[in-house]
């Protein structure tokens, strides 16, 4: 009984919009009709208002009567090409009493989705696709996968894609004349009223059904896998969206701005999850207790006990190693579907080792910096900025112009306060002056840290009392000879400004 109460369901919220809309633009047609019976001047300010109104409507209900055109997102994976992953999809399909995908493609996001392309309001169906994200595929195990996959596999035997198109398109139909009408127009205005209201009566009734429908999958999934597998991999990829978003922009694109992206993204994502080992495991013995009452799936913790209360065995026995077996050639693979998801520009990056990814991201993030204290001893005492620049300005004793920071001392502090302040700033200044010129000279870099942000080392001898000859640098009485042998006698440049490339790349690539 489940599948016809469903089907009712949507059909009436389906129903629901389009006749209120036609009933609205039926209203102002016998409004304009019965005021030009009676005085144009009015039907001409009523038509003024309800033209318009009227336009946005339809294009709104034109959105639902007709589904977007648009490729599928993703790396396409051929049977031919992945012929063990299609094996263990079919024999998931098979498991959930169901027919499998024609199609499967690898995405670059955390998700795991089904989609049903249909004709005849969901009656017909032309293509089912699976997609498959590629962080899960590096982050999961075999049996945890199996869980992901059955889930959405049971989308498919409930049904649930027929009309999950008709129900997305809904959803946007309403939201886009929503945004369309104009809130500077009374009329329009009073329109939103109308349909903001009905949009929260059909995301409540349609999060709704989408919750039962996920339990239903969750069902399918413990059987398949095992509530032990399932439960497992709910948590997983909880733990798996929480590190991801961070791996991307903390590391994966650190090189960007140098040209560079990582030769091996998923190989460092795994050892990101490995090394963040106990942090992640407070995500995952933690799942989220609450959710919005819109929310189309229910409380992930919910979810997990639920699972868990069922206590089902595997239907199919699966491996416990990484889910990255059942792909060939999994690291090219892997990294292909990331490249689907980021602009177009990525495939124009050079590929490079972590270490030299890190090292070339972290230097352009302190280049900028080097150079506003460069530009400011060059305004203080003129040349060019260079490293030699700044060392003259300290030495002519400029130490307060060559503050960069915006931020000020305490209106009440004194001289000696002020110029602590000042000192404080430029010894910041100074030292990523000197970083960047160690490591152009290739005696210095950043090394990476999967815990924490990278650490910047300098070789030896160089580094020994560096900290000294820098206060030495910035003191009362200052003293910069110490800090330009050293510099000297590690080989850096004196003389030239930090470019957005290092001198020659070799020196920062181990």
């Amino acid at each position: 009984m489940r599948l016809p109460v469903r089907a009712l369901t949507a059909v009436v919220l389906l129903a629901g919009f389009p006749v209120l809309v036609l009933a609205i633009i039926a209203g102002l047609v016998v409004l304009e009709i019965e005021a030009a019976s009676h005085a144009y001047v009015t039907a001409i300010k009523i038509g003024f208002f309800a033209v318009p109104a009227s336009a946005v409507l339809l294009k709104g209900l034109a959105m639902l009567a007709k589904p977007p055109k648009s490729a599928p997102d993703g790396l396409r994976l051929p049977e031919e090409r992945q012929p063990e992953l299609w094996a263990f999809v079919r024999g998931l399909a098979e498991v959930a009493g169901t027919r499998p995908p024609d199609e499967i493609y690898l995405v670059s996001g955390v998700e795991a989705a089904v989609d049903e392309e249909t004709a005849l309001f969901g009656l017909r169906s032309k293509c089912r696709r699976l997609f498959i994200g590629a962080p899960l595929l590096a982050g999961l195990r075999e049996d945890q996968l199996a869980a992901v996959l059955t889930h959405e596999l049971g989308h498919y035997g409930n049904r649930d894609t027929r009309l999950a198109g008709v129900t997305y398109r809904g959803q946007r139909s309403i939201t886009a004349t929503i945004s369309a009408l104009d809130s500077a127009k009374l009329f329009q205005r009073l329109l939103k009223f109308v349909f903001r209201h009905y949009a929260k009566l059909y995301f409540l009734v349609s999060s709704a059904v989408c919750r039962r429908q996920e339990r239903a999958a969750d069902e399918a999934s413990a059987r398949a896998a095992g509530s032990a597998a399932a439960s497992s991999a709910l948590r997983e990829v909880t733990a798996i969206d929480a590190s991801w978003d961070h791996f991307l922009s903390s590391y994966a694109v650190l090189g960007w701005e140098s040209g560079y992206l990582p030769s091996d993204v998923f190989g460092g994502y795994t050892a990101l999850l490995a090394g963040n080992h106990d942090m992640l495991e407070e995500v995952r013995e933690n799942p989220p207790a609450v959710s919005s009452r819109y929310d189309t799936h229910p409380p992930l913790a919910t979810r997990v006990a639920a699972v868990e209360r069922l206590n089902l065995p595997p239907a199919i026995e699966h491996g416990t190693g990484p889910a990255t077996t059942l792909l060939r050639e999994h690291a090219t693979t892997l990294d292909a579907a990331l490249l689907t998801g980021l602009v177009a520009e990525a495939a124009t990056k050079h590929r490079a080792g972590w270490e030299t990814v890190v090292n070339l991201g972290c230097r352009s993030e302190a280049v900028p910096g080097a150079l506003e204290s460069l530009d400011a001893a060059a305004r203080a005492i003129g040349g060019e900025g260079t490293v030699r620049t700044y060392l003259d300005a300290l030495d002519a004793g400029r130490l307060t112009d060559l503050v960069t920071t915006t931020a000020q001392p305490a209106v009440s502090a004194g001289p000696r306060a002020r110029r602590e302040f000042a000192r404080q700033d430029v010894r910041k200044g100074l030292s990523t002056v000197v970083d960047v010129a160690l490591a152009d000279a290739g005696v210095a870099r950043w090394a990476l840290s999967w815990t924490g942000p990278a650490t910047f080392t300098v070789d030896a001898p160089h580094a020994d009392g560096l900290g000294a000859l820098l206060d030495d640098a910035v003191a009362d009485e200052p003293r910069t000879s110490g800090l330009r042998d050293r510099l000297k006698h590690a080989g850096a440049d004196l003389d030239r400004r930090p470019g957005a490339h290092p001198p020659a790349a070799k020196t920062l690539m181990r």
